[in-house]
Formats: structure tokens, C-alpha cells, sequence
């Protein structure tokens, strides 16, 4: 404690005091007549307000500790829910990248984790899809290699036991043989360079109606040799202008007629209708019995498809021209189809934008 006079004067006191003091008025008939300093409390020394604070101290530390297990008890198993589909989807890519396609995880609620499980199984439903087409793929491709070349050494074994001689008839059928084997390896080929994207095009602007009247002028005797009934529907004018590789629209073309010279039955018809409309050139080769289911025809266009009636191996095709012309016309930016045919047979309808219409 200090006492200080009206000039705040030390009369009592310690020097040192005096900064750290509260000062308060002394005052006698409304005069200042000096100071009371007093320091403030710098510890606690009463029982009570030591006990207080004591008190204060432990309920404090009480609360930190029953939050501390409430937010355990809360987060905890807030994690173990967040993180169990993580690991359930982590040991279903394991099992997907070991080669189980099969493999499917559960579909949670509509949030990151739930999409994210559901692009998991589209993932391993198309890996599962293209593994299942390799093994197809193979099995038929060895089946279709297969075929031929045990007729081929039946035939040359038949010849060096004696029982067939060496003439031109087993000549002929030894021929015809190698010339199925060469066109399926040939077929095989085209398709494997257009799945590797080296398949070449020279594309240049072309009239699609000289096109298809050269491949139609090809193989016309052949119609009239089965007996088919071959009905042309061409534009008079020039108009159908495409920009095309020729060559391979000729491969298209004559793909699509030999596929209907082959598969309509003798004495039967076959309509070839070009048309130019809306920036398209459509052209359409709609032939008579045998037809297709209309659950199969999608499938025409797959490799080595064949469908279970009189379009089969039989009449001497693989599978692969329909996929060929799929491939071709795909090149050029257009769009091939297989419909119920107005004949009995099937509709092979082919859209190809027209010169200035691509984009």
C-alpha cells in the first residue's frame, strides 16, 4: 500500500510500488488532500478461491476427457463405415487386376463412393465382355482354320494311300480348298488392320452410282447363273457425290452382293435401290428367302457370327464380310444396318454422307 500526497508524493511506501499500484482519491471538504495506492492480488492465497479455482480446474479436465470419448465413440465407427468400402473395393481390384472379371462389389447409396462402385462394375462387366469375345474369337478363328485344313490333309493323305488318284478332279477340290483357306486368312487380316488402326484409305471425292454400277456389272452373270432376279434402282442424275476411297467402296459393294449371291435361293430376287436425300447417300440391297430372325440380325455384323438356318458355313462363308463392311463403312463416316427384307430375305441398308455433309 502507498500514501501519496495532492502532488502524488510518496509519504509511505515502497518506491517500486508506486507503477504497478491503483490510486484512488483522498478528498476532505471537496478537496484532493492525497492518494491510496493499492497493488493488485498478484496469487491466490484464500482457501476458498483456491478451491475454487481447484474445482474449476478438475471440471475442465473432466470435460476435455468426456469429449475426447464421445468424439471417439462418434468417429470411430464414422470411419470404419467410410472406410470398409474402400477396402472392399480395393481387394475386388485386386481380384479384377489378377484376372477374376467376375468380380462385382456392392452399390452403396447416391454418393462419390456409390458412383464410384458403380463405374467399377461397368469396368469389369465390359473387361469380363472382352475376354469372353477373345476366347470366342479364337476358338472360332482356329475352328475356321481348322476346317479346311483337314479337309486338305484328308484329300492328300486319301492321295498317297491310293485311294484317290491324283487327277484333276481332287486337283479341283484341293484348289478350291486352299482358295477358302487363302480368302479367311485374307479377311483375318483386313480385320486385324483395322483394329490396329493401319488399314489405309485413299479417299477423293467419287461418284457412289459408278461405283456400285461397276461392282454390279461384275458380278451380274453370277445372278443370272443362279437364276436371281437382279432389279437396279439408280438416280439418273450424278448427283451422289461421296468422298470415298474407291477401292474399298468397291469392296463394299461386292461384299454385300456376293453375301446375297450366296445365301438367296435359286430363282429368287435381289434389289439394289440408290438414293440421294438429306446430305445422305442411302443404298440398299434387299434380297428374298432366307431370311434372318429379328433377334439375330444385329448380330450379323459380328466377327464370325453365322446364324443357326440356311445362312451358314454351308454356303461357303466365314462370318467376317458383313464385319469387313461394318469396318469400311465405319471409315467413312457412315452407317450400316440389317432389316427384315420386303422379299422374304434380309435388308442391308448403307447411309454415307455425301460430299460437303461431313463435319
Amino acid at each position: 500500500m502507498l500514501l501519496l500526497d495532492a502532488q502524488k508524493v510518496k509519504v509511505i511506501g515502497m518506491p517500486s510500488a508506486q507503477e504497478a499500484a491503483q490510486l484512488h482519491k483522498i478528498t476532505s471538504s471537496g478537496s484532493i488532500v492525497g492518494y491510496v495506492g493499492l497493488r493488485p492480488r498478484q496469487r491466490l492465497t484464500d482457501n476458498y478461491q483456491l478451491l475454487f479455482v481447484k474445482q474449476q480446474k478438475l471440471t475442465m479436465g473432466l470435460v476435455a476427457v468426456v469429449m475426447f470419448l464421445v468424439s471417439a465413440a462418434i468417429s470411430l465407427p464414422l470411419a470404419h463405415r467410410l472406410v470398409l468400402p474402400i477396402k472392399r473395393l480395393a481387394a475386388s481390384m485386386h481380384r479384377l487386376a489378377s484376372g477374376e472379371y467376375s468380380t462385382r462389389v456392392a452399390v452403396g447409396p447416391e454418393d462419390e463412393l456409390g458412383q464410384l462402385a458403380r463405374d467399377f462394375n461397368t469396368l469389369a462387366l465390359t473387361l469380363e465382355n472382352n475376354e469372353r469375345a477373345r476366347r470366342r474369337w479364337v476358338a472360332d478363328v482356329s475352328h475356321e482354320l481348322r476346317t479346311p485344313l483337314a479337309i486338305l490333309r484328308g484329300e492328300i493323305e486319301a492321295i498317297q494311300d491310293g485311294v484317290r488318284q491324283a487327277g484333276p478332279e481332287s486337283m479341283r477340290s484341293l484348289h478350291g480348298e486352299v482358295m477358302h483357306l487363302s480368302r479367311l486368312v485374307d479377311d483375318l487380316y483386313q480385320i486385324s488392320l483395322y483394329d490396329i488402326g493401319a488399314l489405309t484409305y485413299r479417299k477423293e471425292s467419287i461418284d457412289l452410282k459408278e461405283v456400285l454400277e461397276d461392282a454390279l456389272a461384275m458380278l451380274g452373270q453370277e445372278f443370272v447363273q443362279k437364276g436371281i432376279n437382279l432389279s437396279i434402282e439408280l438416280p439418273r442424275d450424278d448427283g451422289c457425290s461421296v468422298f470415298a476411297d474407291p477401292d474399298r467402296l468397291g469392296q463394299l459393294f461386292s461384299n454385300l452382293l456376293d453375301n446375297s449371291l450366296k445365301y438367296t435361293d435359286a430363282g429368287g430376287k435381289l434389289s439394289v435401290r440408290l438414293s440421294c436425300r438429306e446430305n445422305l447417300a442411302l443404298v440398299e440391297f434387299a434380297d428374298s428367302a432366307p431370311g434372318v430372325a429379328p433377334d439375330q440380325l444385329e448380330r450379323l455384323f459380328d466377327r464370325l457370327y453365322r446364324v443357326e438356318s440356311s445362312r451358314n458355313r454351308a454356303k461357303g462363308g466365314a462370318g467376317l464380310g458383313l464385319a469387313i463392311c461394318k469396318n469400311i463403312v465405319e471409315a467413312h463416316e457412315g452407317t450400316i444396318s440389317a432389316l427384315p427384307s420386303p422379299h422374304g430375305g434380309v435388308l442391308i441398308r448403307v447411309e454415307l454422307p455425301l460430299t460437303g455433309s461431313r463435319t
